[in-house]
């Protein structure tokens, strides 16, 4: 497994374009939609685009990429309101949204082409974010930075619930490759040892 990372928009909020076996999907696809297709070499196949949460900051290229590689797109039941609301998304004067029918994703195990993808429901940001493993990788959109975690003050936030999330990824034993939402990559082991919100 091949993961791309990309740092767009105003936030530098992370794309990540995973591939294997010439099969790629997208998390998080925050920005500059084109700049991420052309990004991803004409013999791949796009197969779906797989959303942390609903915040603007991390669909803001979707619709190109949507429209581009006709692929489906999958968001957590309880985030779909903020891809239609620029209020609720905070893209505000921006005015973000996303105009095309979405797939749910469930809690549970999801094949997608050769991925085998681990859906957890980790909400604390907000009320539908997801984490995606895959392998030795998380890709956990703002749930944990490297040293910090996702905020909880904006719509759908819930500390009490994000507490819950965080003790939920300390149980894994493994020391998986943390892929946030924002800043750099880092390692569950180095988090769970140096982050103040993982003690």
């Amino acid at each position: 497994m091949e993961v791309k990372s990309f740092s767009l928009g105003p936030y530098q909020t992370n794309c990540y374009v995973v591939s294997q076996d010439n099969q790629v999907i997208i998390i998080d696809p925050s920005a500059k939609g084109e700049l991420i297709a052309k990004s991803i070499e004409s013999d791949k196949k796009v197969l779906a685009i797989l959303l942390t949460h609903g915040h603007f900051d991390h669909f803001g290229g979707a619709q190109y990429l949507l429209d581009y590689f006709k692929c489906p797109i999958y968001i957590h039941e309880d985030d779909v309101e903020l891809l239609e609301d620029p209020q609720k998304n905070y893209s505000m004067e921006l005015n973000i949204t996303l105009k095309k029918d979405v797939l749910i994703l469930q809690e549970g195990m999801m094949q997608i082409g050769p991925f085998m993808i681990s859906i957890l429901h980790t909400p604390g940001h907000s009320e539908g974010s997801v984490s995606f493993h895959i392998e030795d990788a998380l890709f956990a959109g703002d749930l944990i930075f490297k040293m910090s975690i996702g905020r909880t003050d904006l719509y759908g936030g819930n500390e009490r619930q994000m507490m819950k999330s965080l003790k939920m990824i300390k149980t894994f034993s493994e020391n998986l490759t943390i892929y946030p939402g924002h800043g750099p990559k880092t390692t569950l082991d180095f988090e769970k040892k140096y982050n103040p919100f993982l003690k």
